[in-house]
């Protein structure tokens, strides 16, 4: 076999067994809607939009946020004054509005 050969066959392979994502590892899928969905951490901004956070780890969100519900995994709400406040899973709790989040921690 040829070099270029086992170049190629190694190069496919990397691409066959790469995740695609990988300058995206630490980013987590979120999204905002009306709603908290199924398996899903939310928190509810003080328009009564929900940010839907999937995966483990932190997601960096930013804003003030007065509702939380553990559709899924427990979860914690850290606010830049360095409070916080903890979701149970399959729990929901009022967080404070006036309060500025900077991320929040889903667990596994």
């Amino acid at each position: 076999m040829t070099r270029t050969a086992v170049a190629l066959a190694l190069g496919a392979g990397a691409l066959i067994g790469g995740s695609g994502t990988a300058s995206a590892v630490d980013v987590h899928p979120q999204y905002v809607t009306y709603k908290c969905d199924a398996g899903r951490a939310c928190v509810y901004d003080t328009s009564g939009c929900a940010w839907n956070m999937d995966g483990c780890g932190d997601d960096w969100i930013y804003g003030h946020f007065n509702y939380a519900r553990a559709h899924g995994n427990s979860f914690t709400v850290y606010y830049v004054n360095k409070t916080w406040d903890y979701v149970w899973a399959g729990g929901q709790r009022t967080l404070d509005g006036n309060n500025y989040v900077e991320r929040v921690h889903v667990d596994c």
